[in-house]
């Protein structure tokens, strides 16, 4: 819908609304666009002598005649006032129509963009503290507004612009300025671009612009490459001797830890004790409500992460805290990893998230089935785990063994 769409105004004579004397009311309905807007203009009419098809009366007497007077003048008004309105360039749909034929257009506020992307995330703030999102996602949303910030006043010299402004090529530009300037991958930048469309999904349900800029617009995300560590560069990384740099070895150890546990660092930084529980048969497990999705993971302990729990109880940086680890900060951890990797001679580059990979994997190479490894990572969807189910030629020969043996020695014919 554009400025210069075309309006109906529709006459409705409300007959299942009977007066005492006789009559029901007429209710004027503006239409743009299958978007639509009544008002009562506080006139009457004998049902018996309504046109529903003309939206007149076809009495003859002097009432009829200036009621249907009436209803030609108010066409002529709400002409004349959209005539105005693209004129003024002004926000056209049936609300602010209606506004503008009420006399109260002035009490319309003009939707800032900027300013709308703060208060959203003001409402995501309140959310996170009542657990419904995690502290990643509000992150990232602000994250995206101080961008926004920058890039409209580097570019556009404008510390704000009104929503209704917001055009497709200037999305487009931003997202070229965050691949550039800002170096974000394509992904990254595709989860920038989606917090924005959010915010313009909801100004139009909420009428406050009558156009998605993003309207026919798609964005694809690109299939990534996980980097994990194989199991020989696991067990390098924990015989490294790193007693003489413990801010090294407190993030291996975390490190290995996820690796064991498919635990994410926003995850394994809020582990507590009371997470940790015992089954019937004497088995522990760790059972936590993933921080991302709040799905629950259930996932056992097994013997090398019971080493890193017990090596850490106690320790001067959790004391009173409740956690089970010394989390340092995601960036300082992905500083020190990149150390560590060179160290023990791993070619990739270490991330924090690069540990749950390598827990996939591993699972993965030691046949344990995707259903299960699904309920372990707390997965709301299996699709998620099938992205880590890209078999390594290692499982692939020993999934053959039994074909192999009952086959090779076969001579043909």
């Amino acid at each position: 819908m554009t400025n210069q769409s075309f309006f109906n105004a529709t006459f409705i004579a409300r007959k299942a609304r009977v007066l005492r004397n006789g009559e029901v009311p007429i209710i004027l309905r503006i239409t743009i666009a299958g978007q639509r807007a009544e008002l009562n203009i506080n006139r009457t009419v004998n049902p018996n002598m309504w046109v529903a098809a003309k939206g007149m009366s076809r009495g003859k007497s002097r009432a009829d005649i200036e009621l249907n007077r009436y209803l030609e003048t108010v066409r002529a008004k709400l002409l004349a006032i959209h005539t105005q309105m693209v004129a003024e360039g002004a926000l056209i749909n049936p609300d602010t129509m209606k506004k503008r034929f009420l006399g109260v257009d002035e009490q319309v506020k003009v939707r800032m963009f900027l300013e709308t992307f703060r208060e959203n995330n003001e409402k995501y703030r309140k959310r996170l503290e009542l657990g419904d999102i995690s502290e990643g996602t509000v992150l990232r949303w602000e994250r995206c507004v101080v961008y926004l910030e920058e890039y409209l006043k580097s570019h556009k010299n404008v510390e704000d612009i009104p929503l209704r402004d917001v055009t497709l090529p200037l999305i487009d530009d931003f997202d070229l300025w965050l691949r550039t300037v800002k170096e974000c991958g394509h992904n990254c930048a595709i989860r920038y671009i989606s917090t924005i469309r959010k915010i313009f999904r909801d100004a139009v349900n909420y009428k406050w612009i009558d156009r998605d800029p993003f309207y026919g617009k798609t964005y694809s995300k690109k299939k990534t490459n996980r980097e994990h560590l194989t199991e020989a560069e696991l067990n390098a990384m924990m015989s490294l001797d790193l007693k003489l740099l413990p801010r090294l070895e407190t993030v291996r150890d975390v490190f290995v830890f996820c690796c064991f546990t498919g635990l994410a660092f926003s995850d394994v930084s809020t582990l507590t004790a009371d997470m940790i529980v015992t089954d019937a048969d004497g088995e522990q497990w760790i059972r936590k409500h993933r921080e991302k999705t709040d799905e629950l993971s259930s996932i056992p302990l097994l013997e090398i992460p019971r080493q890193i729990l017990a090596k850490y109880s106690g320790h001067k940086k959790i004391n009173g805290t409740g956690r089970l680890l010394p989390v340092l900060s995601n960036q300082r951890c992905n500083g020190y990893l990149k150390e560590i990797a060179d160290l023990t001679g791993i070619p990739k580059k270490l991330t924090t998230h690069v540990a749950r990979h390598t827990f996939a994997c591993m699972s993965l190479d030691n046949h344990v089935s995707i259903e299960t490894i699904s309920k372990m990572l707390g997965h709301s969807n299996i699709k998620t785990t099938q992205t880590y189910a890209k078999m390594q030629d290692k499982t692939i020969s020993e999934d053959m063994v039994k074909m192999r043996r009952k086959f090779d020695g076969v001579v043909m014919a």
